[in-house]
């Protein structure tokens, strides 16, 4: 298993088999995430009016734009799931290709060799259950993950051009990318600084790093100031996003649940949700840490680790959900500390034995060792992705059936009937055009007014939303159709309304 073909075999043979895994799922039925309903549904509304940067919300706009081309060409949200299922394989293959170029062994004949080393972290990237989940949806977060490999690869080869276009791409795509940018920063002024220290003249590499930064640096400003009209101050999509979360979670910060809650907060991404994703291997990540910032480099790891941090201080202030998701852009970083934690004890025991027996003895007992923790860790990995992926395709048959229901009847409606709905995973799951719909937000007044403009102009309107947002419009049209309603509860469920050109005082 140490010769490079063979270890190109093995991850090959295991990349295919984990990509047909993926691609079942995303065959077992429509996608469960709503986010990605709504990050497609932007897609089309940049088409309806591009001038909206509203529609947007609190997201980042690259993921939209690079639907839009799609979407133009008639293309589904199942296409980009399709190209998350590669893009979820391409990761480990780059982590597998970078790992094996810069991994060396580091005591002599008892080392291990740099193809393991590499397999080890391209598998556990690979098999990582949250990776695999997110790449079977149409979620951002593997194409996410995938530029911030390629930024962490390319800074710390110093091809800045490549770096700053990739880092560009990720502060784009999420706000985890942003403090990628703080520790791209922070190496560009330090390194300099510390050539002078020593008595060095800083060369013209040191100045190029300011490249990585100002590349990034440009598009958010870029999209700061597009934003500014539209928040009615600077940033204030942030803002927007911190009040999102602390309602969801109804806490303003972790110190609300008190110095354990604090505690547990701030482990919950370096810790329990590695626990959950990585099984046993998480226990060889501390003993690799300090190998991979010499073999990898360390702006390698700061690159990635700087999204850890993000994550964490973002859980810890309540500006996020704390979701598993977010680990993904992490998993690549923490699966190349457990394979080079691995080959630390694989050499450590190589040593101790090499102290007392022969060396070819020795280096037999460090083998018997690695090999007993790949087995280990892998089995465990294994083990967890089988039951997480279970639990996923089994949700993912299941489906959006009263979601299905309300969208099957929408297109039996008149095809030149206009369609207010403000529930992206109905239009989408809809299959129709997406000239059909107006999707502001139902439970505004001011929609009701259009709403009967479009009635009473085309003669008819339809309304499809929750049945909860139709109360106290009994007077505007005819509930026509019902889905999801357990026990007969008009409140509950979804609901489509018709409403005439003559309906009741609330169009008039």
């Amino acid at each position: 298993m140490r010769s490079r073909p063979v270890c190109v075999a093995a991850l090959t043979v295991a990349l295919t088999a984990l990509t047909a895994w993926r691609a079942l799922c995303v065959l077992s039925g429509p996608d469960i995430d709503t986010d990605a309903y709504a990050h497609h549904m932007i897609a089309r509304a940049i088409l309806a009016d591009p001038r909206d940067l509203a529609v947007h919300w609190v997201w980042l706009p690259l993921f939209h734009y690079l639907q839009v081309p799609l979407v133009l060409l008639g293309g589904t949200m199942d296409d980009v799931r399709w190209a998350n299922v590669v893009f979820a394989a391409l990761l480990p293959a780059v982590l597998f290709a970078y790992v094996r170029r810069t991994a060396y062994v580091t005591v002599g004949p008892f080392g291990t060799s740099p193809n393991v080393t590499a397999l080890m972290a391209a598998l556990l990237a690979a098999a990582c259950p949250i990776a695999m989940q997110m790449g079977t949806t149409a979620q951002p977060e593997s194409l996410f993950a995938l530029t911030t490999l390629a930024t962490a690869i390319a800074f710390q080869e110093r091809r800045h051009w490549l770096a700053g276009a990739m880092l560009g791409a990720g502060v784009l795509l999420r706000y985890e990318a942003w403090a990628s940018l703080l520790a791209v920063a922070a190496f560009a002024f330090v390194e300099p600084a510390c050539r002078r220290l020593r008595g060095f003249v800083p060369d013209g590499r040191a100045k190029r790093a300011w490249v990585t930064v100002a590349i990034p640096v440009g598009f958010i400003l870029i999209w700061a100031v597009l934003r500014r009209p539209v928040d009615g101050r600077w940033f204030g999509f942030l803002g927007q996003t911190r009040a999102f979360a602390t309602d969801a979670t109804h806490e303003g910060s972790s110190l609300d649940a008190g110095a354990l809650g604090l505690l547990g907060d701030i482990l919950h991404y370096p810790v329990f949700v590695p626990a959950r994703v990585m099984g046993p291997a998480l226990a060889l990540v501390p003993f690799g840490v300090a190998r991979t910032v010499r073999q990898q480099g360390a702006r390698f790891v700061a690159v990635q680790i700087a999204c850890l941090g993000f994550v964490s201080l973002a859980w810890v202030m309540r500006s996020t959900l704390g979701l598993d998701r977010h680990f993904v852009a992490v998993s690549p970083v923490y699966s190349t500390f457990a394979a080079q934690g691995l080959a630390t004890v694989a050499e450590a025991v190589t040593g101790f034995f090499g102290r007392f027996v022969r060396p070819r003895r020795a280096v037999f007992a460090g083998s018997v060792a690695g090999c007993a923790l790949v087995v280990f860790s892998l089995a465990g990995l294994c083990i967890s992705l089988g039951l997480w992926m279970g639990f996923w395709r089994e949700s993912i048959q299941r489906g959006w059936p009263e979601r299905v229901a309300v969208g099957g009847y929408l297109r039996s409606l008149p095809p030149a009937t206009t369609i207010f709905c403000d529930d992206a995973t109905v239009e989408i799951l809809s299959g129709l055009d997406r000239r059909r719909f107006d999707r502001h937000w139902i439970d505004d007044p001011h929609t009701w007014e259009i709403v009967g403009d479009v009635a009473r102009a085309r003669g008819v309107a339809y309304v499809a939303t929750w049945s909860r947002k139709l109360r106290g419009h009994d007077d505007s049209g005819i509930v026509v159709f019902r889905s999801g309603a357990p026990g007969g509860d008009p409140n509950s469920g979804l609901a489509v309304m018709r409403v005439g050109a003559d309906s009741g005082r609330a169009l008039r």
